[in-house]
This record gives C-alpha cells, structure tokens and sequence, in this order.
C-alpha cells in the first residue's frame, strides 16, 4: 500500500486531522506513524483509537494532539507527548480550525462510490464531517468491506487522495463488569423509566446499565457512541420500533452490531447535529448517564484526569447532561466507583484533582455509586455534602466529614 500522500499532499505546518473510533483509517494513521521522522514541522490530531497504532514507539515521534487522552493516547499524554485541547465533543471542529487556518487535512475512512461518485462514511461521523468544507485537502482511506448505510456522503470530487484497502471493521469489547458494576447498574436503571430516550456511551459501565435496562419498554436512544448494549436493547423488545428511535454517530463493537446497524437502517448523524444541546432539551424524558473520575462533594465532576495525569476528555458529557436537566422529565447521571487504587482512594472526594472540572455542580442531578443514589435536585451545598458522603465507600466517611 502505497504512502505516497504523505510527500504528495502534506506540506509544512498542517494539521492533519485524522477520524477515529471504529471510522479510523488505521493504514493511513499507521503510515503517519512510519513517516514521523520526517514530520517535524506537521501536527496530528488524533482521538479514540481503537487500533495498536498508537501504541508502537514510532507514535511519540509525532506531533499529537487531541480533545483527550482515551485508551493508547494516555500513556503518551503522561510522557507529555500529546497537546491535549479541553474542550467538548462538539466544539473539537471550531478549535482546530482556529489552530490551523488554512492549514487542516483530513484523513478518513470511507465506502468505495457509488454509481454517483458518492462515498459513505460507514460507521461513524466525527468532527472531520464539518472540516471537510474547509480542509485544504481530504485523503481517504476507501475500504471495500465498510458497509453503505445511513451515515452522511462524500462525493469522490472533494477526495484529493485515496488509498484503496480491503479490511474489516474492528471488534471492540465492552470490558469485563464485576460485583460493582452490576450494583450501579441495579441503582441507574430505577431512574430510566418506560419510554425514555437514553444516552450511554461505551464500555463496561454502560454495557451493564443497558443490561438491566432489558425488562424496559419504548426505550429511544440519541447517543454519540453505541457499542453491543443496542443489540441487547433490541432482542430484549426494550427499544422503540419507529425508523427515528435510535440516532447515533457512531457504533463500535462486535460484527453483530455492526450488521445491526446496516439491517436496521440505524440512522447515524453528524456529532455537531447530534450534541445539541437545544434539541436534544426538547426531547421529553431524555435521560442522559455519564461516567466519571471523581464528584466533589457540592456535585463537580471531573471526567479528564487524575494523579497519573489526562487520562479521558471532556467529550460530549456537559452537553447532554445540561440538555438533560432541560428536558421535560428528563434526569441528568452521573455514576461512578465509590474507589479506585483496591479501596485505597474515594472518587467522592472534598477536592477535585488538579482542579478538573468537567461538568460543573448545576450540570448533575443524581450522582450513582455501588452503595447508592445521592440526588442533588433541590439541596443545599450542605445538604449535597451530607448526600454524597452518604454513597461514598464507608470506610471514607469519616474523611469526608459526613455521616459514617
């Protein structure tokens, strides 16, 4: 496979933006690796991976940047070899045009054209959807086995390289959920009721709460990423059955879900039209639950970093929370571990790391451990101290200053 693009399309000062998730175009990533030597005066933003790329030693030769520091990005944030922006999901495509004016390359991935000339992004639409009108230049990874399904086009015409390969779409696992997990699960799932429109995500966490969601009926979901949890969504009966149910931007997971998303006909949105705010607001009973790091005792949250350094990113957390709070029974949920490091820390902590502030207290309404719901609606700071100690691990009570 040639690389050929990189000498032929890559000029001093670009920013190459590159998709991720289960849309990245690995070969294409894997030879930015290959050629990082020779990249000093070029930057590459990178987001979730979901490949070895970025884990092979070549990848600390290159300029990286990122809106967080997910999965193999952590170790090199930690070296300080990634420029880490902080900033939302949704607002990833403003910053990197203000960084490099002019000077933005996407790289993707995408389906062979159609009779048309018509290339479909697959599985996934991120932030590189809304650079492509203004990127310098697009290079695509065309893949013969990315499936055609709802997501958006691009015609071949705004295509200024291509590199045809012919590889599957990777397998991602949720995680293997132990005896904490399942108790927060058991306490999330009271809080969704019938009918509910749900936002999740990936992971271990997520993949047990949709587990205990099963026994529901008329779920909808509006969610950036999905993984299997909506296939065992759907053959539980738990989803809505109408063509506008479920409305993701992206689906990583196992070739059952992918095949899921194409029979289905799941639609698959731009992130910009999916995280808004203002919309999903107007969705009644919009439930939205998110992981975190830590929640202070007055109800911050921090969802980026800890003592080994940026670990996550902000993502899209303190859209859909917000947007949450504003829906007409709609709840806002934060959950999390009541300890990290075997017991030895509390994640309900009197101070945020770093102070890292994700979401900010107003944002949360009900905070979820193993050892129960603390909710904030209506409390005082006092009140929302003693309530979140209540749910923190017993044996740091005490340090906490609340109830033992």
């Amino acid at each position: 496979m040639t690389a050929g693009w990189i000498t032929d399309v890559l000029r001093p000062g670009d920013l190459v933006v590159v998709a991720q998730g289960s849309g990245e175009p690995t070969p294409l990533l894997e030879q930015l690796v290959d050629a990082a030597a020779t990249l000093t005066d070029v930057e590459v933003f990178v987001g979730l991976s979901h490949s070895g790329a970025l884990r092979r030693p070549e990848a600390a030769g290159l300029s990286l940047v990122s809106f967080g520091a997910m999965g193999p990005l952590a170790r090199l944030a930690a070296e300080g070899r990634v420029a880490v922006l902080p900033c939302h999901f949704s607002d990833v495509p403003r910053q990197l045009a203000q960084r490099a004016p002019g000077r933005v390359v996407v790289v993707l991935q995408v389906s062979p054209a159609d009779a048309e000339g018509q290339h479909c992004l697959g599985l996934a639409v991120d932030h590189t959807w809304e650079l492509l009108a203004g990127a310098r230049a697009v290079v695509a990874e065309v893949n013969d086995q990315l499936p055609r399904t709802t997501a958006p086009r691009v015609h071949r015409s705004q295509l200024t390289a291509t590199v045809p390969t012919s590889r599957p779409q990777p397998q991602v696992t949720s995680g293997t959920p132990g005896e904490v997990h399942r108790q927060i699960a058991a306490h999330v799932a009271t809080l969704v009721p019938d009918g509910a429109t749900l936002q999740l995500g990936v992971g271990v966490l997520p993949s047990v709460v949709a587990a205990a969601l099963r026994g529901r009926r008329g779920l909808r979901v509006r969610s950036t990423l999905v993984g299997d949890w909506l296939c065992e969504l759907a053959t539980a009966g738990a989803l809505a059955t109408d063509p506008d149910a479920v409305v993701i931007s992206e689906a990583a997971g196992s070739p059952g879900l992918y095949e899921h998303v194409v029979s289905r006909g799941v639609q698959i949105v731009p992130v910009g039209e999916l995280n808004r705010p203002d919309v999903l607001a107007g969705i009644p009973g919009f439930v939205a639950v998110n992981a975190a790091l830590q929640v202070d005792l007055t109800g911050q949250v921090n969802a980026e970093e800890l003592g080994s350094g940026y670990v996550a990113g902000i993502g899209g957390q303190p859209d859909f929370l917000r947007a949450a709070q504003r829906s007409t029974g709609g709840l806002a949920v934060v959950m999390l571990p009541a300890t990290a490091r075997s017991g030895q820390e509390s994640r309900i902590v009197r101070r945020l790391h770093a102070g890292a502030v994700t979401t900010p207290r107003s944002g949360v309404d009900v905070v979820v451990t193993e050892h129960g719901t603390a909710d904030l609606r209506g409390r005082s700071l006092t009140e929302r101290a003693q309530a979140l100690t209540a749910i923190a691990a017993p044996d740091h009570r005490d340090a906490l200053g609340g109830p033992a």
